[in-house]
């Protein structure tokens, strides 16, 4: 059985702490693969940033959105597919916050999965944005999750969901979601440099 395509685009602001700018291109990057499918979503009507999924009153239910940006790097994507996507960026300040920040992880198992990686900087990132593409997808259902702690990735394997990571030395992409998904293009088109990494949760 063929994976579904997950329709993918990205782009790279001049400003890096603009978000605002990288909320707004990430509509219109958006509409622009809406538009490949046939249908019109314009840019201005796709919901305000910090509510949610992305929704926009043309685009037919079986379709769903993820976004994400950081640090003037944005990536979307559309698939008939429920499914959550986050993008990160290895801020050197995390290295000595590190053990916080694995501390404050919910499941036992991922913190000890982590902390025993040869690199538990990177295997951190990982997982972090394991969390927050789990959490984005738990928004596309009808029990969304109240927070991003409250999801477990431990879940993934008991719903049967999928989920896959791209990264290089300095970003972290993560996506999980109800179904095998292509992404097109790959996101190592996208950005050079990103590639698939093995991991077991």
């Amino acid at each position: 059985m063929m994976a579904r395509r997950l329709l993918l685009d990205g782009f790279d602001l001049e400003d890096s702490k603009d978000s605002k700018s990288a909320s707004i291109q990430a509509r219109i990057l958006l509409s622009g693969l809406a538009a490949q499918q046939g249908l019109h979503c314009p840019p201005a009507l796709w919901s305000p940033r910090g509510q949610g999924v992305p929704c926009h009153p043309n685009l037919p239910v079986e379709w769903h959105a993820s976004l994400s940006h950081k640090r003037g790097r944005v990536i979307v994507g559309l698939s008939r597919t429920r499914f959550g996507l986050d993008l990160e960026y290895a801020n050197t300040r995390h290295g000595s916050k590190l053990e916080a920040l694995v501390g404050m992880l919910p499941e036992s198992e991922i913190r000890t999965h982590i902390q025993q990686n040869d690199c538990p900087q990177s295997s951190f990132y990982q997982v972090w944005t394991l969390y927050e593409s789990l959490f984005k997808l738990s928004g596309h259902t009808a029990t969304p999750a109240e927070s991003l702690l409250a999801v477990r990735l431990k879940s993934m394997e008991e719903l049967n969901l999928n989920y896959r990571v791209w990264q290089d030395t300095a970003w972290t992409l993560g996506l999980v979601s109800e179904e095998d998904l292509q992404p097109c293009p790959s996101p190592g088109a996208l950005f050079p440099g990103l590639k698939p990494v093995d991991i077991s949760i």
